[in-house]
């Protein structure tokens, strides 16, 4: 574990095993002091290669207490469930059936006069509202936790380095009076081209966060030194305070 000033607590481990080890014993610490507290603890979780990782740590864990515990897509792609590029049905075929209840489903709108997209972010805000109205943070919902991932160009969720979206001072967008929780992305750079996204309001709202990244290709997004490169991932500092880094041997090697 590395602790540097005006840095987040970073974590290294040189095999998946101990990286599933540190993830492990910090979700535990987390949630035990999250589980004193009455009502669902929310985790949002990302996609791409972290599905299999996160799905792995959560049935390692004795005694899971699944009934707490709602877990909610930071993003997704505008495929089928049963495509392999769906994160929420990545979840679903990496965790046991009795446990998919506890996931929160994202429902993928059919085209009409507006994107699937756009139909879809506004149906998935819809949902987190009335789930996690209770634990909101003035016009902004609170996440108990939130793992994100991290791609090579320094995106996260579906937040892609000089997008439209983030020429918009932290993503923030008025309608009605009230903060959009999640956008449509109809030219995602990376296929496939439309997504949903929570915003860079609601990552930075959340109560605990924690950056998943592995492999080589990463390791050249210094996010972790300063602000220098302005990419996505960097936005993200939560008011809490509460951030960590948790990267494998290849993204670390040039920390």
């Amino acid at each position: 574990m590395t602790v540097v000033k005006d840095r987040p607590v970073t974590v290294t481990a040189q095999t998946r095993e101990e990286l599933c080890h540190h993830v492990k014993e910090y979700l535990i610490e987390t949630l035990a002091h999250l589980i004193k507290y009455n009502g669902l603890i929310s985790i949002g979780v990302s996609g791409g290669s972290m599905p299999k990782l996160i799905c792995d740590v959560l049935k390692s864990i004795d005694n899971f207490e699944w009934k707490r515990v709602r877990l909610f897509m930071v993003d997704e792609r505008i495929v089928p469930v049963t495509d392999a590029e769906s994160n929420y049905g990545q979840y679903l075929a990496n965790l046991p059936a009795e446990c998919h209840q506890y996931i929160v489903p994202v429902e993928i709108a059919e085209s009409g006069p507006i994107s699937e997209a756009s139909k879809t972010a506004l149906q998935y805000e819809s949902t987190l509202r009335a789930t996690l109205c209770p634990e909101q943070i003035g016009r902004l919902p609170r996440f108990d936790m939130l793992f994100l991932g991290m791609g090579p160009d320094g995106h996260t969720c579906s937040l892609f380095p000089g997008h439209r979206l983030l020429q918009k001072v932290d993503l923030i967008r008025e309608v009605n009076d009230l903060l959009t929780w999640v956008v449509a992305v109809t030219d995602s750079p990376k296929p496939p081209s439309q997504r949903i996204s929570l915003t860079l309001p609601v990552l930075n709202a959340a109560k605990n966060v924690a950056f998943i990244i592995t492999g080589e290709d990463k390791a050249s997004m210094t996010v972790l030194e300063s602000d220098v490169q302005h990419v996505p991932a960097s936005f993200v500092k939560p008011f809490s305070k509460k951030l960590r880094f948790f990267l494998d041997k290849g993204a670390a090697s040039k920390l």
